[in-house]
């Protein structure tokens, strides 16, 4: 699929053996730009506009396909990230038709604050969606990301509904996100869309760097990452809420 410029992919960062981001082993490509500005961002760099490589679908995917071997004896295939991929509709669903067309293995990590006509126009192309949920209370959500909740939580509704693979995810922050009372309803809603499991993205501090050397300071420099007794504690929490954890990373 042939696309000009003004559709081309716009790629800050390729990271090939990736092994968090989807199943198996996998290339993840990182696009510029987001509709939040979440105060735990591991990504600032996609903030930076006019930073990124201009590259065509076919290009981006050319170095995608040089590890299609290792795909191919662990599950895995080509994860696409950011910032917020689906803010860039014409692209990325032209990347995805041209890994669909060879034959791999997609998924999307999305924080779902995009229109729901940019989800369901790569519905058929993506075979795991990657969706982050990051807090409940909508006013707290807007102060810690800049936008309120409610089209994230319908867009998560409407990707059940339509029968999607969706593996829900929430970073978690200490003193942001881990109360007890937060757990509860973020395990209500959880199952109340009939997903059964929560993977947990514990906060780190290896980002900050990244700010430091974009001139940017990090909202959150001073928290600090959760212990191993507050991730088990938090895993059980929402256990004893009918919600499965798996830790990530």
């Amino acid at each position: 699929m042939s696309l000009n410029a003004a559709a081309a992919c716009r790629v800050f960062d390729m990271q090939r053996f990736s092994i968090h981001d989807g199943p198996g082993i996998r290339t993840t490509v990182f696009l510029e730009g987001c509709s939040l500005r979440c105060a735990w961002c591991q990504n600032p760099e996609a903030f930076q506009s006019g930073a990124a490589d201009e590259l065509s679908p076919e290009a981006v995917l050319a170095e995608v396909l040089k590890d299609r071997d290792f795909y191919a004896v662990s599950g895995g295939g080509m994860t696409v990230s950011g910032g917020e991929p689906l803010l860039h509709l014409a692209p990325v669903r032209a990347l995805l038709e041209e890994a669909k067309r060879h034959g791999i293995d997609t998924c999307v990590q999305t924080s779902g604050a995009v229109p729901k006509g940019n989800i369901e126009a790569v519905l058929g192309l993506v075979d795991l969606f990657h969706f982050d949920l990051k807090h409940m209370d909508p006013r707290r959500h807007r102060a810690l990301t800049g936008a309120g909740n409610g089209r994230i939580l319908q867009n998560a509704a409407f990707l059940m509904e339509r029968g999607a693979s969706v593996q829900f995810r929430m970073p978690l922050v200490p003193g942001i996100n881990d109360d007890p009372e937060h757990l509860a309803e973020l395990a209500r809603f959880v199952r109340s869309l009939g997903a059964k499991e929560l993977r947990v993205l514990p906060y780190h501090r290896l980002y900050l760097d990244k700010y430091t050397a974009l001139g940017m300071v990090a909202p959150l420099r001073g928290t600090e990452a959760p212990s191993a007794e507050r991730l088990a504690w938090a895993a059980a929490e929402l256990g004893r809420h009918g919600v499965a954890v798996v830790l990530e990373g």
